[in-house]
């Protein structure tokens, strides 16, 4: 009995965790705007879209700089994120 509830929790989880990575979006451009130090970014993606997005200290991943502060105005960036929330910032050279 215990088995079979640990392993209808287990798939439960996983089946959220594939929902949650399905709501997430990604867009690809030019950051046109930065404030507050970094914690808000606009991104602007070759579709001419614009997204501000929120950008956490601890529960954004940023790869290509060192933390948010580094994030400036006409880097190129792809960026993972769910709601106005970024989860994940790739940097470009």
């Amino acid at each position: 009995m215990k088995n079979e509830l640990l392993s209808r929790l287990l798939i439960g989880l996983f089946a959220v965790s594939l929902m949650g990575s399905a709501l997430a979006a990604e867009i690809k451009g030019t950051i046109t705007k930065v404030e507050n130090e970094g914690r808000s970014i606009t991104v602007k993606g070759g579709d001419g879209k614009e997204v501000t997005l929120s950008v956490s200290g601890s529960r954004t991943e940023l790869a290509g700089v060192k933390d948010r502060s580094e994030l400036k105005k006409g880097q190129k960036a792809t960026v993972t994120y769910d709601g106005s929330s970024a989860s994940k910032i790739n940097v470009g050279k």
